[in-house]
């Protein structure tokens, strides 16, 4: 599957939801989590190659491996907030959405902790060597 195809696979979902929306919003509801669950399985099985470029690349960079293990854990963050954030907000509950997507930028704040210190850690060497 390709972005032409998830392209395809959103608009025509799009176009079925907005049909049945007025008869049957329960169902319309249920078709655009499941188109959405749809998309975000195939791009989770793309994460596979993203995987191995950055382990190519921190392999010839000699990077530290946590750095990278945080920096995939934000991403996977994000992305799983986005998808829910869209969900709740096209089921009617922005209020929910609005925490869902609070929730995320505190857990990535949370997540991203050990590279703050590490930066910090860094500056003060730096300038105790002034």
């Amino acid at each position: 599957m390709n972005i032409l195809s998830v392209c395809a696979l959103a608009v025509v979902t799009v176009i079925f939801i907005a049909a049945l929306r007025p008869k049957n919003a329960e169902i319309a509801l249920l078709l655009g989590v499941g188109c959405s669950v749809l998309i975000l399985v195939f791009v989770l099985s793309q994460a596979q190659s993203v995987v191995n470029t950055v382990n190519s690349i921190v392999a010839a960079a000699q990077i530290s491996t946590g750095y990278i293990a945080i920096l995939l854990k934000v991403i996977g963050i994000c992305l799983v907030t986005e998808f829910a954030v869209n969900t709740c907000r096209d089921a009617g509950s922005q209020a929910l959405a609005g925490n869902v997507s609070l929730a995320g930028k505190i857990l990535v704040t949370i997540t991203a902790l050990p590279l703050y210190a590490d930066i910090l850690n860094a500056v003060i060497k730096l300038l105790s060597y002034s």
